[in-house]
């Protein structure tokens, strides 16, 4: 595990986190002072854990960047 200090800024409310997206949110959260409401952050966790666990694997960089190409021209 990799300790990293912070010397100044915000303090952190946790230490602990499930995985990296979890401190990110945690830190967006802390920067942007919203508060939302516990139905919100209910669904922005629906969400994630739906993407987590998609079966469709998605798009190539290859298909990407071909229909990029293709509505670009």
């Amino acid at each position: 595990m990799t300790t990293i200090t912070i010397k100044s800024g915000p303090k952190l409310s946790r230490t602990s986190f499930e995985n990296w997206e979890d401190f990110q949110i945690h830190f967006i959260l802390m920067q942007e002072k919203i508060d939302l409401s516990p139905e919100h952050i209910d669904i922005l966790k629906s969400r994630e854990n739906e993407s987590d666990n998609a079966i469709d694997e998605g798009f190539s960089w290859e298909e990407v960047k071909s229909n990029i190409t293709r509505n670009n021209v």
